[in-house]
């Protein structure tokens, strides 16, 4: 496998093969869109990501609330693209500070300002009872400008500690892989979930026994890339045992939401989020294999796409990050449009249409956006 480089949107795996600087893996554009519209979805509200909770039972119950689960992935495959494309590099930390830390940190003021800018022009008290720059510069540094932001400050962080991870991750051994995956699976998803069943988690392991520096996404996930990317693609039995495994973690995690909502007897995002996340690094695996199993044809073997398509889907995947910088703005823009939508279909059909048509109207701005001198190398 060729080492990559990878530039300051890293955070989507924007990244280029260092053999040939203008060739991209097209599967890997083609996961970097479908997490960007999952995220998109992420913040559709009653109308797509908690659709589930509105409705009294029945499969559509149950089958919306798969779907919810299921768009978690986001940020894994985020991660798990950065790290195919990350690890194997070798830089200095200096070079690492420079080239990625310092320009990501420019990322984070220039869109924050841009961020509050906009909330500053569009709060109900004008823009000069609410724009303060004090206000933005100490937000900006100890809180969310917007809530999608969170993902930005804790890339920034898996940045700072890069050169770390990457030495760790390029000398361990097969077998210390599966040790470093199987505690993932263990303490992050099997042992709270007893834990849960057991003591409604009034009873947890002792905290003070944490290894949470080792069972974290920023480490996982990214190992998880490296990892698969330097393996043999899968056969089709292996995918095929996979998607079985995804579906068992899909159910399970639906009948733990449920079980803790009658419990609870109270739902809120953080209450139905809980299970969520726990189990969903097999189906994101599962994704991001049957990518490459479909569309990566490095070896000779699978689907050649026409090469229009394969261009627009080059050029999408290049203007992801921008999309996911700029992507609240125009859900509220569109808001009214997805309203028309809800009145004219059904709810989650709307919202989908909604998602598809905010990701192309970002995407074409931010392809304007990356024309302007600058900008193009932060985007």
């Amino acid at each position: 496998m060729s080492d990559t480089q990878l530039n300051t949107s890293a955070a989507v795996g924007l990244a280029q093969d260092s053999k040939s600087p203008k060739k991209k893996m097209v599967w890997l554009e083609m996961l970097r869109i479908f997490a960007v519209l999952l995220v998109i979805f992420n913040h559709t509200g009653d109308y797509g990501f908690h659709y589930w909770a509105t409705l009294a039972g029945g499969y559509r119950y149950w089958l919306f609330m798969a779907c919810a689960a299921l768009t978690v992935m986001n940020i894994p495959i985020f991660y798990m693209i950065s790290g195919a494309l990350l690890m194997g590099k070798e830089e200095s930390v200096q070079t690492v500070w420079r080239k990625r830390v310092l320009r990501y940190a420019l990322v984070i003021l220039i869109f924050t300002f841009v961020q509050y800018l906009y909330i500053s022009f569009t709060s109900e008290d004008g823009f000069r009872e609410s724009f303060s720059v004090w206000e933005w510069f100490v937000t900006m540094l100890s809180e969310n400008i917007i809530v999608p932001y969170w993902f930005l400050y804790e890339y920034l962080g898996f940045l700072v500690m890069l050169p770390l991870y990457r030495r760790m991750l390029q000398n361990m051994k097969e077998e210390e892989f599966h040790y470093l995956f199987l505690l993932y699976i263990v303490f992050t998803g099997a042992l709270p979930i007893i834990e849960y069943l057991i003591t409604k988690w009034h009873t947890i392991l002792n905290i003070s026994f944490n290894i949470a520096y080792i069972t974290g996404d920023l480490l996982v996930y990214p190992a998880l890339g490296f990892y698969l990317i330097r393996k043999p693609k899968p056969t089709w039995k292996q995918l095929a045992v996979m998607w079985g495994l995804s579906l068992l973690c899909v159910v399970y995690t639906c009948l733990m939401t449920e079980y803790k909502l009658d419990y609870a007897r109270q739902l809120s995002e953080a209450r139905v989020g809980t299970f969520f996340k726990m189990l969903i690094c097999i189906p994101a695996v599962t994704v991001f294999l049957t990518a490459r199993k479909l569309f990566d044809t490095s070896d000779g073997k699978g689907i050649t796409l026409h090469p229009g398509v394969e261009k627009l889907l080059l050029s999408m995947g290049s203007c992801v990050f921008g999309v996911y910088l700029v992507e609240q703005i125009f859900r509220n823009l569109m808001y009214d449009f997805g309203m028309v939508m809800v009145d004219h279909l059904p709810n989650f059909v709307a919202t989908l249409i909604y998602c598809v048509v905010v990701f192309l109207a970002a995407y074409l701005v931010v392809l304007v956006l990356k024309l302007i001198p600058g900008l193009k190398k932060l985007l």
